[in-house]
């Protein structure tokens, strides 16, 4: 099978999110068959040539080839600004806006023809603008959120105007999902939460359930003992990971260090806020780590991993990382939805901020039960989310989309 992957990103350092899946998913499709990828470059992320050129040679040695397009809105704080203001004007949502690309468009056009592709994916719906360059082959479209309701639920903590500009991308989002999401021979879900929350919005469309995955080789119990320390990881440059960290800081913290004033809160992800640093300056116990290459030895120390996200759609990969090395977490309902968890099993579920920090405190003081969460945790990440049988049902649903293909195509001749 030949196969075009388009992605919104350079799938390359694969830590945390859509990085992680996306480098994870493509690699176990290109050992299995030719892949070939089309990508945008986000200039925060590969910061310099060296690091454009690095990405490249990983990805090139599974994939059949590699390209790389600039997105358009990074270039510039100007170009940033004119892509907000389009999103106002035009009846887009700003995300399809941002990637407007003649060229990237074209390329498309060119490797089909040159390469005979069998089938192709569009790893966002942001993609989905490209369908035209490309309208006679099988079509696969993934969501890793239900993109208008994780919108819709920025825009419900945000402040105005902040929160009035988000909530009429909801309304657009909504609208360009409910329109493209039927184009395509097959929707690609993280979960069957967003499964059916897809078929709302577009009644009789097509979807598979292709979930996150873990690398349960990487990401390994450790057997160094455990400090009195909260971790949360996640780069500060998404919003519902500072929405997450200055949530539990702020309502949650506090109520732990009253109970355990020995207790440390390690928050690990580039581009920390100044508010957080300024909190973190004055009180020793909030350590900010920002960027690390390697979590997993700050994450091996922790006694609990928090999950406190309030914002989010799709499944957190964070939590697929903690419970592959065993960790006892203690999440919102948010945090862990998608994954198959089960509160006190593997896991402990809990929005109000008083009572998360109870369940905290309590496992702070059970090494027992941290270690009973944690073992079975591991059990479920092993035998659920490990990456090899997840680009097997991906692979699955590239066929279902090529025989949904060819009998639209029959029935229409």
């Amino acid at each position: 099978m030949k196969v075009l992957f388009l992605s919104q990103i350079v799938p390359y350092p694969p830590h945390g999110g859509v990085l992680q899946r996306g480098f994870n998913i493509v690699r176990e499709v290109a050992n299995r068959h030719e892949l070939h990828l089309l990508a945008f470059v986000h200039r925060d992320i590969l910061k310099t040539p060296e690091e454009v050129e690095h990405s490249r040679r990983v990805l090139g040695s599974f994939c059949e080839s590699v390209e790389y397009f600039d997105l358009w809105p990074k270039r510039s704080q100007l170009d940033k600004l004119l892509a907000i203001g389009a999103g106002l004007a035009l009846p887009e949502p700003f995300s399809v806006i941002a990637h407007r690309s003649p060229a990237f468009g074209r390329r498309i056009r060119d490797i089909v023809q040159e390469r005979g592709i069998d089938v192709i994916h569009y790893d966002t719906i942001a993609l989905a603008r490209f369908m035209g360059s490309a309208p006679g082959l099988p079509s696969v479209l993934t969501h890793h959120n239900i993109e208008s309701q994780l919108m819709d639920r920025r825009a419900a903590v945000e402040r105005w105007p902040a929160s009035a500009y988000l909530s009429m991308q909801t309304r657009k989002l909504l609208a360009y999902e409910a329109s493209m999401s039927p184009r395509f021979d097959v929707n690609v879900m993280m979960s069957d939460v967003d499964a059916s929350a897809l078929r709302k919005i577009a009644p009789g469309v097509e979807t598979a359930v292709v979930p996150n995955g873990v690398d349960v080789d990487y990401f390994v119990p450790g057997n160094e003992p455990e400090e009195p320390a909260m971790i949360y990881t996640g780069g500060m440059n998404m919003f519902a990971n500072r929405d997450a960290v200055m949530h539990f800081v702020d309502h949650i913290w506090p109520l732990v260090k009253a109970a355990r004033p020995d207790a440390r809160f390690d928050i690990v992800g580039q581009d920390p806020q100044p508010e957080l640093l300024e909190r973190a300056r004055a009180d020793s116990g909030l350590r900010v780590h920002g960027y690390l290459d390697d979590v997993r030895p700050l994450v091996r120390k922790a006694a609990v991993y928090v999950v406190p996200i309030r914002v989010g759609g799709g499944t957190r990969l964070k939590v697929l990382d903690a419970l592959a090395q065993g960790k006892a977490i203690v999440s919102t309902a948010v945090g862990c939805e998608g994954i198959q968890v089960t509160h006190d099993k593997d896991i402990l579920i809990e929005d109000d901020p008083q009572a998360f920090a109870r369940l905290v405190v309590s496992l702070l003081n059970d090494p027992e039960r941290r270690r009973s969460l944690g073992d079975r945790g591991r059990d479920l990440a092993v035998s659920r989310y490990a990456w090899g049988p997840i680009g097997g049902r991906l692979i699955t649903a590239y066929e279902d989309a090529i025989r949904r293909h060819q009998g639209r195509s029959e029935r229409a001749a």
